[in-house]
Parts: structure tokens; C-alpha cells; sequence
């Protein structure tokens, strides 16, 4: 089976997590590709789906720096934005569609996720889809948070393995 991959990525109206005890930076966004295997070595990716909903939130409560660099624009989430809740929900409902990564419970039983990944989502994005799932109601996320395909980390190992072979970047944002 050629397992997909469902690269997302959350944006924020800043940085802020909430687990310092100042409030969270809103969720803005969240988008999605999911992608499998190309049959050919000419075509490493082949797109099967994609997933984009923008959230309401109160731009008081952003970074104005962090909306300039997402791409807000006032009119256009006016209408075109749904609730967070509603937003990861359908978000939920596309990673299940994509549940093709079959695992096994502790208790014996298998079960099918969707593999996920994107850039620095272990650390940032997924902690933060987690606790708007979570805001959500949605009990058990369809997806692989634990293991998931994260690009930065590889970006990471890669030039740590080349040790010198190859010049790293300044930095390993996108």
C-alpha cells in the first residue's frame, strides 16, 4: 500500500502557546495537502487532496507582525472564516478520509490514522492542533501526531550526517 502523507500547517496570529500562562496567540488557519507516492521516479508526489479553512478570530489578540506575514486580509476571512471549532472538525473529518497508516492499540486492535507531517510541526503545530481539537470536542484525532514526518528535524539530520560535506543554511525556517 502506498501510505499518504498529510503535510498541514496552522497559522497563527503569533507566537505566544498559552503555557506560559499569558493567553494563546489565536489560530488563524489551518491547510493541508495529502500526498502519496509518485509511480514514477519523475513524479516522487503525486497530490490526491487538499484541505484549507481559515478561522475566526479577534485580531486585537495577534501579533500584527505575525497577521503581515500569514497573508491576513480582513475582507477575505470576513467571507470566508468559520469557527475554530467547526474548522477542526472538517480538518478531523479530511485527516480520517486520509487514514491509511494502519496500526496496532496496546490492547491488540488495529486501527487506521492518517500520517502527518509539515515544517517544525512537532514543536509548534502539533501541540497547538492538539489543544484546538481538543477545544473542539474531538475526542480522538485521526492522525499520527506521534511519529509524524517532520521536515525540519530532517533538515536538521540531514547536514548534521553530512558533516562538512555539505554547507548548512543560516537558518532552517521555509
Amino acid at each position: 500500500m502506498r501510505t499518504t502523507t498529510v503535510f498541514f500547517d496552522l497559522e497563527t496570529g503569533g507566537l505566544r502557546d498559552g503555557l506560559d500562562g499569558r493567553a494563546e496567540h489565536p489560530n488563524i488557519q489551518v491547510s493541508a495537502v495529502a500526498v502519496k507516492p509518485g509511480l514514477a521516479p519523475t513524479l516522487p508526489w503525486e497530490e490526491v487532496a487538499w484541505f484549507d479553512a481559515r478561522i475566526k478570530f479577534d485580531p486585537a489578540a495577534c501579533d500584527p507582525e505575525a497577521l503581515t506575514m500569514n497573508g491576513y486580509d480582513a475582507a477575505r476571512w470576513a467571507a470566508e472564516a468559520v469557527p475554530e471549532a467547526q474548522a477542526m472538525r472538517s480538518f478531523d473529518g479530511f485527516l480520517d478520509q486520509h487514514s491509511d497508516l494502519r496500526l496496532t492499540s496496546k490492547a491488540g486492535r488495529p486501527y487506521n490514522v492518517a500520517r502527518i507531517g509539515g515544517h517544525n510541526v512537532s514543536s509548534f503545530d502539533i501541540p497547538r492542533l492538539r489543544r484546538a481539537m481538543d477545544r473542539a470536542g474531538v475526542r480522538f484525532m485521526r492522525a499520527c501526531w506521534w511519529y509524524p514526518v517532520d521536515t525540519y528535524s530532517a533538515a536538521i539530520w540531514h547536514y548534521y550526517a553530512m558533516d562538512g560535506y555539505a554547507t548548512p543554511p543560516q537558518n532552517y525556517q521555509l
